[in-house]
């Protein structure tokens, strides 16, 4: 009888736990998703965010606060945009989710923690990637492509040679979609 109930713990805790496989969200899967919590989220220009990176604040999309990022949980400490003083602040993922229904769209959010750990922030991903509320790590595939085309030039010119080409095309390879 233990055993039996055992068995059926271990098989519901497999169920309802979706952290337990390790999952992965792409932009491009949004449209086809529904909501859930992932481990890591492959965002539209390429950049990979998983949990426990850090990622920095950059400079709000209006004067004095952040549109897309705010500021407390809504139990202890009520939610207000995030105020300029954040601005280049690191701030550590600790969840990534999706939010959203099928009508409105999906889209993913980090849940963060500052590096002082007094303070939380949510953050909508994309709109806060490209207003520069936040600050991608990584190249996007056209400045990748910018970056190659530069190494060629100076290949081509002999101020680079074949080894050194070779090396800046596997480290910028990466980025180009």
């Amino acid at each position: 009888m233990y055993k039996k109930i055992m068995i059926i713990a271990g098989i519901l805790t497999f169920m309802f736990n979706g952290n337990v496989f390790g999952q992965e969200i792409k932009f491009s899967d949004l449209a086809s998703s529904s909501r859930g919590e992932f481990t890591s989220y492959i965002s539209k220009d390429g950049s990979i965010y998983k949990i426990g990176d850090r990622i920095k604040i950059g400079v709000p999309s209006s004067n004095k606060t952040f549109a897309f990022i705010t500021e407390g949980d809504g139990f202890l400490l009520p939610i207000t945009p995030l105020l300029v003083q954040a601005s280049g602040q690191e701030s550590e993922i600790k969840r990534i989710f999706v939010t959203g229904n099928k009508r409105a769209g999906y889209s993913v959010a980090f849940r963060t923690k500052g590096i002082t750990g007094l303070s939380n922030y949510s953050i909508m991903v994309e709109n806060a990637i490209e207003t520069g509320e936040i600050k991608s790590f990584g190249m996007t595939s056209s400045e990748a492509l910018v970056a190659l085309k530069e190494a060629k030039d100076k290949l081509d010119l002999g101020l680079k040679t074949q080894e050194e080409y070779n090396v800046i095309k596997a480290e910028l390879v990466k980025y180009i979609k």
